[in-house]
């Protein structure tokens, strides 16, 4: 009985050895793994901080094309004005298609639109918050949401909608309201 546990014991003791190499090699294979998923990350975001500066330099240079297509050019040898949109820099210029850098100025104009609703909400509740807005919680709440969900229509907004004018009319109509009830 005694030799049995004894090589019941050594049988347990390779075993032990075994895993213990098996986990030893499991541990090696994770740290290489983690080491080129480390690098990765890193070329990735070496990648985008490419991409971004690429794609900022691009519209920098297209809005430089357009301030030279609203100046005015002189002839040397008449001194006669030309708008420069009728060169040939700025005919080339408006031929050229840059699909990336429409995508990604397209993201970045999303982004901020969200950004700027999250900013109005969070600014008009601190008002409310504040005393500043004479209005019931519930009403303070549901202009808050509206104007939060109004992020899920941005993607197909017009870029028109972006524009304040609208607000700015609606704001002068109600000030003139506002006047005429004064004077009545």
């Amino acid at each position: 009985m005694e030799a049995r546990n004894q090589k019941d014991f050594v049988w347990r003791g390779n075993e032990i050895s075994r895993l213990n190499d098996e986990v030893d090699e499991l541990k090696e294979k994770l740290e290489a793994a983690e080491q080129a998923n480390k690098l990765a990350q890193e070329a990735t975001e070496k990648l985008v901080q490419e991409r971004n500066a690429l794609a900022a330099e691009n519209a920098g240079l297209k809005e430089l094309i357009e301030q030279h297509a609203n100046s005015v050019a002189v002839c040397p040898n008449c001194s006669h004005e030309e708008p420069s949109e009728t060169d040939d820099i700025v005919a080339l210029y408006r031929s050229m298609e840059t699909p990336a850098t429409d995508v990604f100025l397209a993201e970045v104009r999303a982004k901020a639109h969200k950004e700027g609703a999250y900013f109005v909400a969070n600014r008009m509740l601190a008002a409310w918050d504040a005393g500043f807005i004479d209005d019931t919680a519930k009403n303070a709440a549901d202009i808050a949401r509206m104007i939060l969900t109004s992020t899920e229509f941005m993607a197909d907004a017009p870029e028109g909608d972006f524009d304040r004018s609208f607000a700015d009319g609606v704001i002068e109509d109600i000030a003139a309201q506002l006047r005429k009830g004064v004077q009545s």
